[in-house]
């Protein structure tokens, strides 16, 4: 189990690394101020939850760090959609528009980031919860995966989802161009269709899921859907 999280661990970290890189890219190998800050919040937020799952619940790290699964094909290019955007090309679109951002730190900054620890907050809570919480959507026979009804889940269906639309809003006020804007409504559509897609199938595989639905009414965001 430990080698199956570590190597997780040291892949998100990589991914968070291109992220900077493919800034670097776009700017022509300047990091202003701002973008520094940001970058620092960025890979630290992510090392602190790592740090915290690899002693709270390593299972779903491990888990997390399959990329071949029985997953069906509208997962597979959605998640390959959602990884190529949230991870690589927004910030590729960042650097190239980074002339246009102030590099002052003000409030719509300080907004970006504070929704981005919110952000990580959730998905931290639910992978704390969650241990079927893998990367890919599918039904996890061979672990006789149960429906997950603690935490956020209490609240909405699909907690770890809404925290990604919550990251669109971040990125959004932290790089505030329109190019990003326009990249995160795409990450954040994407987003949207995978729940909804996703829900389905558990409402039509997953025993128990469609008496969790009636008790938890909403999938993606308290009191509207």
């Amino acid at each position: 189990m430990v080698r199956g999280t570590v190597k997780y661990i040291i892949n998100v970290l990589i991914q968070r690394g291109l992220g900077v890189l493919f800034y670097l890219i776009g700017t022509g190998w300047i990091m202003n101020f701002r973008a520094s800050v940001y970058f620092i919040c960025y890979i630290g937020i992510a090392l602190i939850c790592l740090i915290t799952m690899f002693f709270v619940n390593p299972e779903t790290l491990k888990e997390r760090n399959k990329k071949n699964t029985d997953s069906p094909l509208w997962d597979k290019i959605l998640l390959g959609l959602f990884w190529l955007l949230e991870y690589f090309v927004i910030y590729l679109i960042a650097g190239f528009e980074s002339k246009r951002i102030t590099e002052e730190i003000n409030l719509s900054f300080m907004i970006g980031i504070s929704l981005n620890i919110i952000a990580s907050g959730i998905s931290l809570w639910s992978l704390i919860v969650n241990t079927y919480l893998e990367s890919t959507a599918r039904i996890q026979k061979e672990r006789g995966q149960t429906v997950c009804q603690t935490g956020p889940y209490k609240i909405i269906r699909h907690p770890t989802y809404l925290a990604i639309i919550i990251w669109c809003m971040a990125i959004s006020f932290v790089f505030s161009t329109k190019g990003v804007i326009f990249c995160s409504v795409i990450i954040a559509i994407i987003i949207i269709l995978r729940t909804y897609l996703e829900d389905k199938m558990l409402i039509n595989y997953l025993s128990g899921y469609k008496i969790y639905v009636s008790k938890v009414k909403y999938r993606l965001i308290p009191f509207i859907w």
